[in-house]
C-alpha cells in the first residue's frame, strides 16, 4: 500500500450555512466522493464505495483555540504537542516543538521502516540561501523534512515534474514577480499522482485556505476551494486507488466559519479515499493520524 497525505491548513468541519464556504462553493469532486454531500459536519459518517468521512478533534484537550504550530506538530508526529507544552502555540514551531518534530516526525519514521518518503512542496530560491541561518521561522513541514534529511525541491524540480508549489498553480509566485509558468490544478494533480507512484508515502501541504480565511475573503476562499477540488479530481483520476490510500486532513478549523477571522474549535475532516478506506480502525483526534499511517505502511 502507498499513502498520500494532503494536509490543508485551516480546514474545519462546520454546519451547512451561508457563512461556510465549504457549503456554498461548488466542489463537484468532493460531492461525488460523499454521495452528493458537502464537506460539512452533516456529512460526517458518510461512507461510499470511494471514500469515508470522519471527524477529528483538534482541541487536544487543551483550553483555547487550536493553533498551527502545536496542531501541525501533533498531526505530523502523533505527540499531543499542545498538552506537552500546556497551551496552543501559533505560527512557527518553538524550540520544544522542534525537538518533538526532530524525534518523531512522520517523514523520518517512514524512512526508518525503511520505505520511500517525499515532501512534494517546492521552495523559492531564497530559501536555499537562508537554509543555514537557523530554524526559528520554518514551518512544521519544512522542519520535519530537514530533520529527516530529505532534499528540498527547487524551481528546477518543479519544472521537471518532481514538485509542486504550495499554491498548486504558481500564481502566488507570479504575483511575487518570478518567471514561472501557470500550472493548472489538473496538471499539478497529475504531477502529484506520478510522484506518489514512486514513493510509499507522499506529503503535500496547502495553506492558502488558512490565509484567505483569516482575511474573511469570500472570493479568495471560494477560489482556493475550487482549486483544491480540481486538483483532487485530477489526482484521483491518475492514482491507482486499489493500492493507494489518499488522506485529506487539517490542523484546526478556520475556513468553515467566515463570521470570524480566527481559528475555531470545530473538528477537522479525516477524508479517506481509496485502498482500505472503509476498513480502518477508528481514530478520533490529531494524535492518531501519524500512528495510523505508519501502521498501514508497516503492513504493506
Amino acid at each position: 500500500m502507498q499513502v498520500v497525505l494532503f494536509f490543508i491548513d485551516g480546514l474545519g468541519l462546520g454546519p451547512i450555512n451561508e457563512y461556510n464556504p465549504l457549503a456554498t462553493t461548488a466542489m463537484p469532486c468532493i460531492k461525488d466522493l460523499l454521495d452528493g454531500k458537502s464537506l460539512t459536519l452533516e456529512a460526517v459518517g458518510t461512507k461510499t464505495q470511494k471514500a469515508s468521512l470522519h471527524s477529528l478533534d483538534a482541541t487536544l484537550g487543551v483550553p483555547g483555540l487550536p493553533q498551527s504550530a502545536t496542531g501541525q506538530t501533533t498531526l505530523l508526529t502523533g505527540v499531543n504537542a499542545a498538552r506537552a507544552l500546556g497551551r496552543h502555540i501559533r505560527g512557527f514551531p518553538t524550540e520544544p516543538l522542534r525537538k518533538i518534530l526532530a524525534a518523531e516526525g512522520i517523514l523520518k519514521k517512514v524512512l526508518e521502516l525503511p520505505q520511500k518518503a517525499v515532501f512534494l512542496n517546492g521552495y523559492r530560491p531564497e530559501f536555499f540561501t537562508d537554509l543555514s541561518n537557523g530554524e526559528r521561522f520554518y514551518s512544521a513541514t519544512t522542519l520535519m523534512n530537514l530533520y529527516a534529511g530529505l532534499p528540498f525541491h527547487s524551481f528546477a524540480d518543479m519544472a521537471a515534474g518532481r514538485s509542486i508549489y504550495s499554491d498548486i498553480t504558481n500564481e502566488v509566485l507570479q504575483e511575487m514577480g518570478f518567471d514561472v509558468p501557470y500550472v493548472s490544478p489538473e496538471k499539478a494533480g497529475k504531477t502529484l499522482a506520478e510522484n506518489a507512484a514512486r514513493h510509499d508515502f507522499l506529503l503535500f501541504e496547502y495553506f492558502l485556505t488558512d490565509m484567505a480565511a483569516h482575511k474573511r475573503d469570500r472570493e479568495k476562499t471560494a477560489y482556493c476551494l475550487t482549486t483544491i477540488d480540481r486538483f483532487l479530481a485530477s489526482i484521483l483520476k491518475e492514482l491507482d486507488l486499489s493500492q493507494t490510500l489518499f488522506i485529506i486532513t487539517s490542523d484546526h478549523g478556520n475556513i468553515e466559519d467566515l463570521t470570524t477571522s480566527g481559528h475555531t474549535r470545530n473538528p477537522v475532516p479525516l477524508l479517506l479515499i481509496g485502498a482500505g478506506h472503509d476498513n480502518l480502525r477508528p481514530i478520533s483526534d490529531l494524535t492518531e493520524v501519524t500512528p495510523l499511517i505508519l501502521e498501514l505502511l508497516q503492513q504493506s
